[in-house]
């Protein structure tokens, strides 16, 4: 069994980052860990919280667990505070002895804009980390965003992500010509469109949800193209069983519909 760090948000109310994350993967048998970049009060869609950063927490832990030669199989980052956890994470991936796969989901826009309480740092930040991915899971607006390719094809944008130096590129909620899909790109530069089915909702957590299950797969040895298009079509399936759900803000119901993931 691989052992896999997730390293992302923890919110006290609304199951996105790490509350959706960790209930996935355990339900799917994984041995997950993880590493918490800020402990925040509920999700950011409510448009007000209150944030703790743990920086100086990581700093410990990952020092505690070099001493204790603690490994992964597969590291996945998410929502980041700072540039100086960028410096944390890539120090403590680089002292890893068995040259674990870094998954990157830059967690920071959607729908063309930043997420509440986030500014031009954080595209940065992730800038950093993509040196060090073996796959990175933006969506549109956060692979332009990074890329700095915000008219281009979605094929100019995943090429540039691989020129960054993600060896894979996974772009979610691609949407042209009234289609959607996920457009996916190996270090040939060969790619894939992966069509789903458009669910006209939006609830916190989705992204984070596709991840969960990208990742359940992925580090069954599944290409990204497998690996893609089951996340897709669970978190589609997922998405229709879910919308009598009033609270988008608070994230998919995640222990109401674990057994269909």
């Amino acid at each position: 069994m691989k052992d896999i760090l997730l390293i992302n948000d923890m919110p006290g109310y609304g199951r996105v980052a790490l509350s959706c994350m960790i209930p996935v993967l355990s339900n799917k048998g994984k041995s997950v860990f993880n590493l918490p970049t800020a402990v925040v009060s509920n999700t950011l869609d409510y448009g007000k919280f209150a944030i703790l950063d743990t920086t100086e927490y990581m700093k410990q832990a990952t020092k505690v667990w070099e001493e204790l030669d603690f490994s992964f199989d597969l590291i996945a980052t998410g929502f980041l505070y700072s540039l100086e956890q960028v410096d944390i994470i890539k120090d403590f991936i680089a002292k890893q002895k068995n040259s674990p796969d870094v998954i990157v989901d830059p967690i920071m826009a959607d729908n063309g804009k930043l997420y509440n309480g986030l500014d031009e740092d954080n595209i940065e930040n992730f800038r950093k980390l993509i040196d060090i991915a073996t796959v990175i899971i933006p969506n549109e607006t956060e692979a332009r965003m990074i890329t700095s390719k915000m008219d281009e094809p979605i094929n100019d944008v995943a090429e540039k992500l691989i020129q960054m130096g993600a060896k894979y590129a996974v772009i979610t909620s691609v949407e042209e010509n009234d289609e959607h899909f996920v457009f996916c790109m190996d270090e040939n530069f060969v790619s894939d469109k992966i069509y789903y089915e458009y669910i006209d909702t939006s609830y916190a957590g989705t992204g984070d949800l596709f991840s969960a299950l990208f990742i359940s797969q992925y580090s069954e040895n599944k290409s990204i193209f497998e690996s893609a298009k089951y996340a897709s079509l669970k978190t589609t399936e997922l998405l229709k069983l879910s919308l009598d759900i009033k609270d988008k803000a608070r994230g998919l119901p995640i222990e109401r519909f674990i057994d269909i993931l």
